[in-house]
């Protein structure tokens, strides 16, 4: 009988020989289009320099290029910084509310199919199998979770689980079979990082690694797919022993049987939420409610008095998004400060300031007009997200779709309320699904500054037809380095 790490890795050979579902090969496209240029588009930003530096340190052969720079390292240092580069906008995917994993196998992926010479066609497959077996691992445990009728996240977790897509996406590019996916698998389990209290409830800054080592996490899984190809073997019974890996990276809820519900039929890249804005996805639909006000109305940041923004019950169980610092300090962590700061971000919405990594530099943090704007800004919690919440989440495995804008804004001794079900980027509705035009408006306002029109439209052009691309080393990775770093 098969054990759980056997099936993902029979799962992962055989949709690989397949002929994907069009709409998985679509939407992949995007997801992966959106979170390389998340890491592309972090210059200029004192943490993104860092993470560049410490992977030129770590060296290597020239094999894969360090996203944002025109340098190449080698392939686990490029694969570290990129991981954590794709994240650090906070601009990446997000699946069901509730966690980022694709920069994780992505990195991994895009390093090794440059060193690589893989076709296009190969990297997305890579891409869609490897999201599918990170979001199954996701949706067998439980991040969320009620303690009487609060809410809280749990309080032992880790975005570990995801070393395991890490190590599928690389193993696929290397053309192993099912064996090999199943040791790399189960050595993965050995690398990951293991779990920490992330005290999310109390959290008032966050240190250098925000709530995820992202950058070893997809280290692990390549080292994990190096080392199966070279014979070293893993335990695959690692996801069935109780306790057991899942377990040790603190998720002691979740329906495990869901990681292998309905594989090769259920894609679930599908379902994740693509975002237009550098913040946490919890912010998302009050910051569309607040640009629609500013929009409709004509307001002046002058003319408005105050400002109410409710949230969700995840985000107002977090101390940063619930008691917001006043005064940011400008420096290498202030991408993370202002990422759940609702004041700033609601400031930064109604001031119209393009959205993309200007929001988090230090002109910025400090600029008096944002602070003065912000300070005018009140967070509360919104009963009917809180509600339902507690309901979805209560039921046990079903994961939320559902954030909300809940804002109202008082301008001119008058008082404006807007509602909206869904933020722009989630998959659930016509009007909110992203598309390709509203990436290429993001790419406009994330990169402006390092790619022009030609470089832009040639960029979106290539993922658009990167099934076509015969060779990623030459066809892609040109075009992901910035003008000013060629």
């Amino acid at each position: 009988m098969q054990t759980t790490i056997e099936a993902l890795a029979s799962f992962s050979v055989d949709a690989a020989a397949a002929t994907l579902p069009p709409e998985v090969i679509d939407y992949t496209k995007m997801v992966l289009f959106d979170t390389v240029i998340s890491g592309v588009c972090t210059g200029g930003l004192e943490r993104g320099d860092m993470a560049r530096a410490l992977a030129v340190e770590m060296g290597g052969a020239q094999e894969a290029l360090v996203l944002g720079s025109g340098r190449r390292t080698g392939l686990l240092a490029a694969a570290y910084a990129n991981a954590d580069l794709m994240n650090l906008l906070d601009a990446d995917e997000t699946f069901f509310n509730g966690a980022h994993f694709a920069a994780l196998s992505f990195a991994p992926a895009l390093a090794e199919a440059e060193r690589g010479h893989s076709t296009g066609a190969d990297l997305l497959r890579a891409a869609a199998i490897s999201f599918d077996v990170n979001a199954r691992l996701n949706l067998g445990t439980s991040l969320m979770e009620y303690d009487g009728d609060s809410f809280r996240f749990s309080q032992l977790s880790s975005h570990g689980y995801a070393a395991l897509g890490a190590a599928v996406a690389a193993g696929l590019l290397r053309g192993h079979d099912a064996r090999q996916h199943a040791d790399a698998m189960g050595l993965a389990t050995w690398l990951a990082p293991t779990a920490k209290n992330g005290y999310m409830s109390r959290r008032r800054r966050f240190n250098s690694l925000k709530y995820a080592p992202n950058g070893q996490i997809a280290h692990a899984g390549l080292t994990a797919a190096l080392m199966a190809g070279h014979g070293y073997e893993g335990d695959h019974d690692a996801l069935d022993t109780e306790p057991g890996f899942l377990e040790a990276q603190g998720y002691r809820g979740g329906d495990r049987s869901a990681i292998t519900a309905d594989l090769g039929s259920t894609w679930w890249i599908l379902e994740t939420s693509i975002k237009p804005y550098p913040s946490c996805r919890y912010s998302h639909a009050a910051i569309d409610a607040l640009r629609s006000v500013r929009r409709d109305h004509g307001l002046r940041a002058d003319d408005i008095e105050r400002v109410e923004v409710r949230l969700g019950p995840a985000a107002y169980s977090i101390a940063q998004f619930r008691e917001p610092d006043r005064e940011l300090a400008a420096d290498h962590v202030a991408p993370f400060a202002v990422q759940f700061n609702m004041p700033m971000l609601a400031a930064l919405a109604l001031l119209d300031v393009p959205p993309g990594p200007g929001w988090h530099r230090p002109e910025t943090v400090t600029d008096p007009a944002v602070r003065g704007l912000a300070d005018r800004v009140v967070v509360a919690e919104d009963p009917v997200l809180a509600e339902e919440w507690r309901r979805t989440i209560a039921r046990g495995g079903e994961k939320v779709r559902r954030t909300r804008g809940s804002i109202s804004v008082t301008a001119g001794g008058r008082r404006i309320d807007v509602e909206t079900d869904f933020a722009l980027g989630d998959p659930w509705q016509d009007d909110t699904r992203m598309t390709w035009s509203a990436l290429e408006a993001k790419l406009e306002t994330f990169g402006g500054e390092w790619f022009d029109d030609g470089r832009r439209r040639a960029l979106v052009d290539a993922f658009r037809g990167l099934d076509q691309v015969d060779d990623v080393a030459t066809g892609l990775v040109p075009l992901l380095v910035p003008e000013e770093a060629g």
